[in-house]
């Protein structure tokens, strides 16, 4: 490729990421996440911000989010829950027990990004492994009844901050984002595991 050309590839690509990371909001949608400034995330957020429930607030984002939880693990069938695809792949009962731990940590993250608590009460981070640890043995009763209790603390924290906490930033896994932004990805992160359930375990 001749040098010319470079450049051209090189501002062509400078110019794109400026023009995602600036793409201005909605602020007529009725979604609350089309209204939030791309100041407040960075692309690589995007990944499960995109897949979130819909919702006109977090407490009604929050609330699809918890629905579509319920009816999916309802519709899981019992001998499912100890089934892997393949030789070193989670069960569907450790992926579900991910999804519920890496919650926790999520809100944690959010919880001390927005300074309802503080370094020292940050007690839990994020480990692939740790993270469905607990799982064998667990009933999909278990893990829904778990699941219930972590979203209902995950809904009542969102909705106890101020618009003000909300709005406030830090980081989640290196990336900036706004405490609220910590909610859509929440949502998307279930979504993307709820996805995979579907395709690799449940056909």
């Amino acid at each position: 490729m001749k040098v010319a050309q470079l450049i051209s590839v090189i501002i062509l690509s400078i110019q794109t990421i400026a023009c995602q990371n600036n793409k201005p909001i909605n602020p007529d949608s009725d979604m609350l996440f089309d209204r939030i400034p791309r100041s407040e995330y960075n692309t690589n957020m995007t990944y499960y911000t995109d897949k979130a429930l819909p919702g006109s607030s977090l407490e009604e984002m929050l609330r699809n989010t918890t629905n579509e939880m319920i009816a999916f693990i309802d519709a899981i069938p019992e001998d499912k829950i100890d089934y892997a695809y393949g030789s070193f792949k989670w069960t569907v009962g450790e992926v579900l027990q991910h999804i519920i731990s890496y919650e926790e940590i999520m809100l944690e993250v959010a919880l001390l990004n927005a300074g309802v608590i503080s370094e020292k009460e940050h007690t839990v981070y994020y480990n692939q492994n740790t993270t469905i640890a607990g799982a064998k043995g667990k009933s999909k009763s278990d893990l829904l009844a778990e699941f219930k209790r972590v979203r209902q603390k995950t809904e009542n924290a969102f909705n106890s901050l101020t618009d003000e906490q909300q709005k406030r930033m830090g980081t989640l896994d290196g990336n900036k984002t706004s405490v609220r932004v910590i909610a859509f990805c929440i949502s998307g992160h279930q979504t993307h595991h709820f996805n995979v359930i579907r395709e690799l375990y449940l056909d």
